[in-house]
């Protein structure tokens, strides 16, 4: 019994990193970009018109709730997948 408790559990933590690997960059963000809490996808490609400009715009918020998304290498991915160059 222990034995396939620990290989539940085993398969249960390789899929839960699989999933937390997998959930990165945009989606990440859009989960509060939805245009009520911060501008949406289409306002950030209007206001920002090149990857270098959102990370600036995003590593230069003041707002508490972009703290722990401020790395540039997350801010470069969602970048990546807006579009943006």
């Amino acid at each position: 019994m222990n034995k396939c408790l620990s290989i539940f559990i085993m398969i249960c933590l390789v899929t839960l990193f699989f999933f937390a690997a997998a959930y990165g960059g945009w989606e990440k963000c859009k989960v509060c970009h939805t245009g009520r809490i911060a501008p949406d996808e289409k306002a950030l490609k209007a206001k920002y018109q090149t990857a270098e400009e959102l990370i600036k715009g995003a590593k230069g918020s003041l707002n508490p709730m972009m703290k722990n998304y401020q790395g540039y290498d997350e801010l470069k991915e969602a970048a990546k997948d807006l579009g943006l160059k």
